[in-house]
């Protein structure tokens, strides 16, 4: 620490407010996406990326080789003691860390709470000594409220145990999902939103109610509470999903005695923020027209967190939205995308056959609109000029390494247009974003698709029927089928 503030004080960055590592950069998460970049580049150079079990590391191995170099190398030291100086769970430290310690000559002791068993070194060879040591901390668990004895269903759980159970209850639950994002089950974006609803509105809520005795009542006032915050009947529904991880937990530990029903919920479906036909034409006469301007209005007080390269609209924009639109593709795809996935067709019909990395469970090969031939043509041509255009180079901006902050850059760029053209928010009030150019891709196949089925247009979007049908098709008002509805029959 000594030495890092000896670093800042001569670059004037060692105020009370100023950030430790990084302080120039005032978006903290670019910030930590650069330190994850340099850390990596070092894992690359090291040859140490991956760990014996093929399982790659990154800047959080850091911490793991913290906690790991205590249990090997900090004598004495116990696991409570432990997790609460490295703010987790003794349960998280004796299964993601104590075990993977091996060779032990210590005594160890097995303990059973809250329906698991969990094991413990004691640091010593002597068994008298180690029969002493198992009851002291077995005492200290008791009094700070880590062990939980059997309390009656009829009985209340007292309020500091009530939180700690819950506590400990979303550390278990969380420490699973991210176990899932490890096996690649699950993004870790919806991790993050796992851990946020847990820890926030769900522990807010039941911190107040004793966890053996919640039943269908008190699920109905969760809703209610949910629903004060404004919150949209989707979004409920997440909560619901996460709130009854909580209750199979406490189910089987054995606290709750049966798992009460939730009251049903609709969610209604809302229009996709898709842009109309006229709206997309704007948005493609200002991409090229903002070309020639350079962004100012980043806010009082507030720097330019964009590189300067881009505070003029990149020329690449109106070929990406048209892109996007042409080949229903996901933002996410636009950051993966290489030359290599792409491949031109010219037969007795001219499309892109896009060989994409797996999204959201899909992984078959889509086609393009004939369009997007020409479109994927002129990139081509533009990126070789700029000594890219390999196959192993990035469509869009390959000059760009860090592909999270490329999606950062052409989603503000997007917004930009957006904002002068003042169609950030829909006729719905709906946001709008970089994405709502694959609703309007979607959108437009709809009603100037001739008789596409649903089946094929959901396969070559990468999605279900369901999606199709419950957030698309059902939101097509009457004029724009009004050629179906004019019809008649010859």
């Amino acid at each position: 620490y000594r030495q890092i503030c000896q670093y800042q004080t001569p670059r004037k960055r060692i105020g009370t407010n100023d950030y430790l590592f990084l302080p120039d950069i005032p978006n903290r998460r670019y910030a930590m996406n650069v330190l994850s970049y340099m850390f990596n580049w070092v894992l690359q150079h090291t040859g140490l990326k991956l760990n014996p079990h093929g399982n790659p590391r990154s800047l959080y191995s850091l911490r793991h080789s913290a906690i790991t170099f205590r249990l090997l190398y900090g004598q004495g030291i116990d696991l409570v003691t432990l997790a609460r100086n490295a703010r987790t769970s003794v349960e998280v430290i004796n299964n993601h860390y104590a075990s993977t310690v091996t060779g032990s000559k210590y005594w160890q002791m097995r303990l059973y709470n809250q329906g698991k068993y969990t094991t413990q070194s004691l640091k010593t060879t002597d068994k008298d000594e180690a029969i002493s040591q198992a009851k002291l901390i077995f005492e200290s668990l008791k009094e700070s409220g880590d062990y939980v004895e059997r309390i009656p269903k009829a009985q209340e759980i007292p309020a500091l145990q009530n939180q700690k159970i819950l506590h400990d209850l979303i550390q278990e639950i969380l420490a699973a999902e991210l176990e899932k994002v490890k096996r690649d089950e699950i993004r870790h974006n919806s991790y993050v939103m796992t851990q946020i609803r847990l820890e926030s509105l769900i522990f807010d809520f039941f911190k107040n109610y004793s966890l053996n005795k919640i039943d269908a009542i008190v699920l109905e006032d969760f809703i209610t509470s949910l629903t004060r915050k404004n919150l949209s009947a989707s979004t409920i529904q997440g909560y619901i999903a996460h709130t009854r991880k909580i209750l199979r937990l406490l189910h089987r530990k054995g606290i709750l005695a049966s798992i009460p029903q939730f009251p049903p919920l609709k969610a209604q479906p809302h229009s996709r923020g898709a842009f109309t036909i006229t709206e997309y034409s704007a948005i493609l006469r200002k991409s090229k027209e903002l070309r020639r301007h350079t962004f100012t209005d980043w806010g009082e007080g507030k720097r330019a967190w964009i590189k300067s390269d881009y505070h003029q609209m990149p020329h690449e924009i109106n070929w990406l939205i048209r892109f996007m639109v042409y080949t229903f593709v996901r933002p996410g795809d636009i950051r993966q995308v290489k030359n290599k996935h792409i491949e031109i067709i010219n037969g007795a019909y001219k499309y892109l056959r896009l060989n994409l990395p797996e999204v959201k469970r899909h992984n078959a090969a889509t086609v393009s609109l004939p369009a997007a031939v020409g479109i994927f043509k002129k990139i081509l041509e533009y990126q070789k000029q700029r000594g890219y255009g390999r196959p192993d180079d990035y469509v869009f901006f390959p000059e760009e390494s860090n592909r999270r902050l490329l999606l950062d850059i052409v989603g503000w760029s997007f917004n930009w247009i957006l904002k002068e053209l003042d169609i950030k928010t829909g006729p719905h009030g709906i946001d709008r974003s970089l994405y709502s150019l694959r609703h309007t891709a979607i959108t437009f196949r709809l009603i100037y698709g001739g008789n596409i089925d649903l089946l094929t247009l959901a396969r070559n979007a990468r999605t279900s029927v369901e999606m199709i049908e419950k957030f698309y098709a059902s939101t097509l008002s009457a004029e724009m089928n009004v050629a179906l509805i004019h019809n008649k029959r010859r």
